[in-house]
């Protein structure tokens, strides 16, 4: 449940990160590969790489803005060039 909760956390952080910039089903979808990815990242952060975060705050927050900046990127649409 707490896992849960920190994932959550994540996706708020990116929803910051991309506010105004897609539609409901794109959010959807967003959120949907944000889980599966946080739960690789967490994997990899504390169980291959033994990483110490007390309370998951570092890997909620970087995580989470990272996310949401690449997104943000990704949902940019046409360049003015």
């Amino acid at each position: 449940m707490v896992v849960g909760d920190f994932g959550a956390a994540a996706a708020m952080i990116t929803f910051g990160c991309v506010l105004g910039k897609c539609n409901l089903q794109q959010l959807f979808f967003l959120i949907f590969w944000e889980m599966i990815w946080y739960g690789l990242n967490g994997a990899i952060g504390f169980n291959l790489i033994k990483a110490t975060d007390m309370g998951g705050s570092m890997f909620i927050h970087t995580f989470g803005a990272y996310y949401g900046l690449a997104a943000t990127y990704f949902f940019q649409g046409k360049r003015a060039e």
